[in-house]
């Protein structure tokens, strides 16, 4: 069973309607937006493109990451602004007691109360700041699993619709439904239509690694992702072309 099959299977009936229901939201996003690149583009009112989806996904998670850092951005700043005023205050208390030889308890409780309060102040803030480090280790450590997993994805859904283009150009060539779907005449006819033995040989290599992620859970390098998920752009917008 493939991977991701194992995963939907453990989906409850409600995860898989709110699943449902944010893919469909996703891709509102993600076509409006793409449409506006390709406006920008002068192409919108010929087609959106897969560059214009690829630009969308990569705009649109870029702006939540940017939101993100600047929340994070607000909160050191916060925190930084609290621990210097009682920074100053516990500065102050050690003047005083400097300047004050004397020190009498019943006088001083106030200023005994308030260095507690100030030491208090720094222990919070120490025991927040290691809690934080770990829970920021613990997401940084599931994005980067999850980006790996996403950029896997990347490869899956590609093939899928080189797939799907290759099917539709073989319907249209007068092939038969059977011959369209089935995966070695697909890539029969592939050789013939590419034209090029690199392409092709990209293509197979492809098929090749999408099936091992799936099937044996293969891990891709970053610069071994990068060239598949270039070269299968490169396929996917020749087979757009020639259907058309």
């Amino acid at each position: 069973m493939d991977k991701l099959k194992i995963y939907e299977n453990k989906l409850t009936p409600s995860a898989k309607e709110a699943l449902k229901e944010t893919m469909t939201e996703l891709e509102d996003l993600m076509i409006c937006k793409a449409n506006s690149i390709a406006q920008i583009g002068q192409t919108a009112d010929r087609e959106i493109s897969l560059r214009d989806i690829l630009e969308a996904k990569e705009s649109l998670f870029k702006a939540k990451l940017d939101r993100d850092k600047a929340d994070d951005r607000r909160k050191k700043l916060m925190t930084i602004t609290s621990l210097t005023g009682a920074l100053y205050a516990l500065i102050g208390i050690f003047i005083y007691l400097y300047q004050n030889q004397e020190f009498i308890l019943e006088k001083n409780l106030g200023l005994i109360i308030s260095f507690t309060g100030i030491v208090t102040v720094f222990v919070g803030f120490a025991y927040n700041q290691f809690i934080n480090r770990r829970q920021e280790q613990i997401q940084i450590d599931k994005e980067v699993a999850l980006k790996s997993y996403s950029n896997d994805f990347e490869i899956i859904k590609r093939w899928q619709i080189i797939e799907k283009l290759a099917s539709a150009l073989m319907s249209k060539k007068g092939y038969t439904l059977n011959e369209s779907r089935s995966i070695n005449d697909i890539l029969k006819f592939l050789s013939l239509e590419l034209k090029s033995d690199e392409l092709y040989l990209e293509t197979r290599e492809l098929l090749s690694v999408r099936n091992r992620i799936l099937h044996e859970g293969y891990e891709l390098g970053k610069n071994e992702k990068q060239t598949y998920i270039d070269n299968a752009n490169k396929i996917i917008e020749l087979l757009e072309t020639l259907v058309k």
